[in-house]
Protein backbone atom coordinates (compact mmCIF):
# COMPACT_ATOMS: atom_id res chain seq x y z
CA UNK A 1 0.00 0.00 0.00
CA UNK A 2 1.23 3.50 -0.84
CA UNK A 3 1.43 5.79 2.15
CA UNK A 4 0.34 9.41 1.79
CA UNK A 5 3.32 11.49 2.91
CA UNK A 6 2.08 14.96 3.87
CA UNK A 7 -0.82 17.40 4.07
CA UNK A 8 -0.21 21.00 2.99
CA UNK A 9 -2.47 23.80 4.28
CA UNK A 10 -2.08 27.25 2.66
CA UNK A 11 -1.95 29.72 5.54
CA UNK A 12 -4.08 32.54 4.11
CA UNK A 13 -6.91 30.54 2.53
CA UNK A 14 -6.81 27.29 4.49
CA UNK A 15 -6.84 25.34 1.22
CA UNK A 16 -5.60 21.81 1.73
CA UNK A 17 -3.45 19.64 -0.54
CA UNK A 18 -2.52 15.96 -0.35
CA UNK A 19 1.12 15.10 -1.14
CA UNK A 20 1.50 11.43 -2.04
CA UNK A 21 5.19 11.47 -2.93
CA UNK A 22 8.08 13.55 -1.56
CA UNK A 23 8.84 15.34 -4.81
CA UNK A 24 8.28 18.81 -6.28
CA UNK A 25 4.59 19.64 -5.83
CA UNK A 26 2.55 21.99 -8.04
CA UNK A 27 -0.29 24.13 -6.64
CA UNK A 28 -2.26 27.14 -7.87
CA UNK A 29 -0.17 29.10 -5.35
CA UNK A 30 3.09 28.14 -7.00
CA UNK A 31 5.56 25.27 -6.99
CA UNK A 32 6.73 23.79 -3.69
CA UNK A 33 10.14 22.20 -4.05
CA UNK A 34 10.81 18.77 -2.59
CA UNK A 35 13.23 20.14 0.01
CA UNK A 36 10.49 22.39 1.44
CA UNK A 37 8.30 19.37 2.27
CA UNK A 38 10.67 18.30 5.06
CA UNK A 39 10.07 21.55 6.96
CA UNK A 40 7.22 22.49 9.30
CA UNK A 41 6.46 25.50 7.07
CA UNK A 42 6.99 25.36 3.31
CA UNK A 43 7.20 28.31 0.91
CA UNK A 44 6.17 28.19 -2.74
CA UNK A 45 7.89 29.88 -5.67
CA UNK A 46 5.21 32.60 -5.45
CA UNK A 47 6.07 33.29 -1.81
CA UNK A 48 2.98 31.65 -0.33
CA UNK A 49 3.44 29.78 2.97
CA UNK A 50 2.04 26.35 3.79
CA UNK A 51 1.82 24.36 7.01
CA UNK A 52 3.26 20.87 6.48
CA UNK A 53 1.55 18.18 8.54
CA UNK A 54 1.32 14.42 8.78
CA UNK A 55 -2.17 13.46 7.55
CA UNK A 56 -4.87 12.41 9.99
CA UNK A 57 -7.83 10.21 9.11
CA UNK A 58 -10.11 13.21 8.63
CA UNK A 59 -7.70 14.70 6.07
CA UNK A 60 -7.71 11.51 4.03
CA UNK A 61 -11.49 11.06 4.34
CA UNK A 62 -11.96 14.39 2.56
CA UNK A 63 -9.96 13.05 -0.38
CA UNK A 64 -11.77 9.75 -0.91
CA UNK A 65 -12.51 8.94 -4.53
CA UNK A 66 -16.25 9.46 -4.94
CA UNK A 67 -18.61 7.12 -6.75
CA UNK A 68 -22.01 6.44 -5.21
CA UNK A 69 -23.33 8.94 -2.66
CA UNK A 70 -21.24 8.77 0.51
CA UNK A 71 -22.53 8.65 4.07
CA UNK A 72 -22.03 12.03 5.71
CA UNK A 73 -19.84 12.51 8.79
CA UNK A 74 -22.77 13.63 10.95
CA UNK A 75 -24.42 10.24 10.43
CA UNK A 76 -21.20 8.27 10.80
CA UNK A 77 -20.49 9.98 14.11
CA UNK A 78 -23.90 9.04 15.48
CA UNK A 79 -23.40 5.40 14.47
CA UNK A 80 -20.04 5.27 16.25
CA UNK A 81 -21.51 6.88 19.37
CA UNK A 82 -24.73 4.85 19.55
CA UNK A 83 -23.13 1.45 18.96
CA UNK A 84 -20.02 2.06 21.08
CA UNK A 85 -17.70 0.14 18.76
CA UNK A 86 -14.04 0.08 19.76
CA UNK A 87 -10.66 -1.54 19.16
CA UNK A 88 -12.06 -5.00 19.94
CA UNK A 89 -15.14 -4.81 17.67
CA UNK A 90 -15.79 -7.04 14.65
CA UNK A 91 -17.95 -5.35 12.01
CA UNK A 92 -19.79 -6.25 8.78
CA UNK A 93 -20.69 -3.48 6.32
CA UNK A 94 -22.77 -3.63 3.11
CA UNK A 95 -22.89 -2.13 0.54
CA UNK A 96 -19.63 -0.39 0.84
CA UNK A 97 -20.22 2.29 -1.81
CA UNK A 98 -17.26 4.70 -1.80
CA UNK A 99 -16.19 3.51 1.65
CA UNK A 100 -17.08 6.54 3.75
CA UNK A 101 -18.68 4.48 6.55
CA UNK A 102 -16.64 1.28 6.42
CA UNK A 103 -13.33 3.16 6.39
CA UNK A 104 -14.46 5.25 9.37
CA UNK A 105 -15.37 2.05 11.19
CA UNK A 106 -12.01 0.48 10.32
CA UNK A 107 -10.27 3.52 11.80
CA UNK A 108 -11.81 2.58 15.16
CA UNK A 109 -12.54 -1.16 15.12
CA UNK A 110 -10.49 -4.34 15.18
CA UNK A 111 -11.80 -5.77 11.89
CA UNK A 112 -14.26 -4.64 9.22
CA UNK A 113 -15.47 -6.92 6.42
CA UNK A 114 -17.18 -5.16 3.52
CA UNK A 115 -19.64 -6.84 1.14
CA UNK A 116 -19.84 -4.94 -2.17
CA UNK A 117 -21.38 -6.69 -5.17
CA UNK A 118 -21.17 -3.81 -7.67
CA UNK A 119 -17.90 -4.10 -9.69
CA UNK A 120 -17.59 -0.32 -10.17
CA UNK A 121 -18.09 0.41 -6.48
CA UNK A 122 -15.75 -2.45 -5.57
CA UNK A 123 -12.95 -0.84 -7.61
CA UNK A 124 -13.50 2.57 -5.98
CA UNK A 125 -13.49 0.97 -2.53
CA UNK A 126 -10.22 -0.82 -3.22
CA UNK A 127 -8.57 2.47 -4.26
CA UNK A 128 -9.83 4.26 -1.14
CA UNK A 129 -8.63 1.47 1.15
CA UNK A 130 -5.21 1.81 -0.49
CA UNK A 131 -5.29 5.59 0.02
CA UNK A 132 -5.85 5.23 3.77
CA UNK A 133 -3.43 2.30 4.18
CA UNK A 134 -5.80 0.46 6.51
CA UNK A 135 -4.86 -3.20 7.03
CA UNK A 136 -7.88 -4.27 9.11
CA UNK A 137 -10.51 -3.91 6.38
CA UNK A 138 -11.38 -6.85 4.12
CA UNK A 139 -13.25 -6.41 0.86
CA UNK A 140 -15.55 -9.09 -0.58
CA UNK A 141 -17.16 -8.86 -4.01
CA UNK A 142 -20.15 -10.87 -2.86
CA UNK A 143 -23.90 -10.45 -2.53
CA UNK A 144 -24.74 -10.15 1.16
CA UNK A 145 -28.34 -11.22 0.42
CA UNK A 146 -26.89 -14.70 -0.19
CA UNK A 147 -25.54 -14.92 3.35
CA UNK A 148 -22.83 -13.77 5.76
CA UNK A 149 -20.04 -16.25 6.45
CA UNK A 150 -18.55 -14.41 9.48
CA UNK A 151 -19.74 -15.25 13.00
CA UNK A 152 -20.00 -13.50 16.38
CA UNK A 153 -20.18 -10.02 14.91
CA UNK A 154 -20.49 -6.92 17.13
CA UNK A 155 -22.04 -4.62 14.51
CA UNK A 156 -23.67 -4.89 11.09
CA UNK A 157 -24.27 -1.74 9.03
CA UNK A 158 -26.52 -1.95 5.96
CA UNK A 159 -26.89 0.74 3.30
CA UNK A 160 -28.98 -1.36 0.90
CA UNK A 161 -32.33 -1.10 -0.93
CA UNK A 162 -33.75 -4.22 0.78
CA UNK A 163 -32.02 -4.71 4.15
CA UNK A 164 -34.87 -6.93 5.40
CA UNK A 165 -33.50 -9.68 3.11
CA UNK A 166 -30.18 -9.90 4.99
CA UNK A 167 -29.72 -12.74 7.50
CA UNK A 168 -28.33 -11.08 10.65
CA UNK A 169 -28.09 -14.22 12.77
CA UNK A 170 -24.28 -13.80 12.92
CA UNK A 171 -24.73 -10.95 15.43
CA UNK A 172 -23.53 -11.60 18.96
CA UNK A 173 -26.07 -11.42 21.75
CA UNK A 174 -26.19 -7.70 22.48
CA UNK A 175 -24.77 -6.88 19.05
CA UNK A 176 -26.02 -3.93 17.01
CA UNK A 177 -27.56 -3.56 13.57
CA UNK A 178 -27.75 -0.14 11.93
CA UNK A 179 -29.81 0.26 8.77
CA UNK A 180 -29.52 3.38 6.61
CA UNK A 181 -32.50 4.12 4.35
CA UNK A 182 -33.57 7.16 2.30
CA UNK A 183 -37.36 7.00 2.70
CA UNK A 184 -40.03 6.08 5.24
CA UNK A 185 -41.68 3.41 3.10
CA UNK A 186 -38.47 1.37 3.28
CA UNK A 187 -38.16 2.13 7.00
CA UNK A 188 -41.68 0.83 7.61
CA UNK A 189 -41.04 -2.36 5.62
CA UNK A 190 -37.84 -3.06 7.53
CA UNK A 191 -39.38 -2.43 10.96
CA UNK A 192 -42.30 -4.74 10.13
CA UNK A 193 -39.90 -7.48 8.98
CA UNK A 194 -37.05 -7.54 11.51
CA UNK A 195 -36.87 -9.90 14.47
CA UNK A 196 -34.34 -7.67 16.21
CA UNK A 197 -35.33 -5.08 18.79
CA UNK A 198 -35.69 -1.67 17.15
CA UNK A 199 -34.20 0.78 19.63
CA UNK A 200 -34.44 4.10 17.74
CA UNK A 201 -35.17 5.59 14.33
CA UNK A 202 -33.28 8.84 13.82
CA UNK A 203 -32.99 11.54 11.17
CA UNK A 204 -30.09 13.84 12.00
CA UNK A 205 -30.16 17.49 10.88
CA UNK A 206 -26.99 19.62 10.79
CA UNK A 207 -26.86 23.42 10.84
CA UNK A 208 -23.61 25.39 10.91
CA UNK A 209 -23.24 28.82 12.51
CA UNK A 210 -21.27 31.89 11.48
CA UNK A 211 -19.55 33.79 14.33
CA UNK A 212 -17.36 36.52 12.87
CA UNK A 213 -16.92 39.98 14.40
CA UNK A 214 -20.40 41.20 15.34
CA UNK A 215 -22.10 38.62 13.13
CA UNK A 216 -23.70 35.69 14.93
CA UNK A 217 -26.17 33.81 12.77
CA UNK A 218 -26.84 30.37 11.31
CA UNK A 219 -25.44 29.64 7.87
CA UNK A 220 -27.97 30.07 5.08
CA UNK A 221 -27.53 26.52 3.83
CA UNK A 222 -28.46 23.67 6.18
CA UNK A 223 -27.61 19.99 5.72
CA UNK A 224 -31.05 18.48 6.09
CA UNK A 225 -32.29 15.00 5.24
CA UNK A 226 -29.60 12.55 4.19
CA UNK A 227 -31.18 9.34 5.45
CA UNK A 228 -33.03 7.54 8.23
CA UNK A 229 -30.94 5.46 10.62
CA UNK A 230 -32.60 2.49 12.30
CA UNK A 231 -30.72 1.31 15.38
CA UNK A 232 -31.45 -2.29 16.34
CA UNK A 233 -30.05 -4.75 18.84
CA UNK A 234 -30.05 -8.50 19.28
CA UNK A 235 -31.57 -9.15 22.70
CA UNK A 236 -32.51 -12.42 24.47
Amino acid sequence: MRKVKKILIEKKTGQKFLVKELEDFHTNFGLIQKEELSKETAKSTKGREFMVLDPQFSDLWENLKRGPQVMIQKDIGLILAKTGVNKDSIVIDAGGGSGSLCLSLANVCKKVTVYENNPEHFEILAKNINLLCLENIYLKQENIYEGITEQLVDLITLDLPEPWLVDTSCLKLGGHLVVYLPNLIQVKQFVDSTRLKVMEIIELIERKWKVEGKIMRPEFEMLGHTGFMIFCRRLP
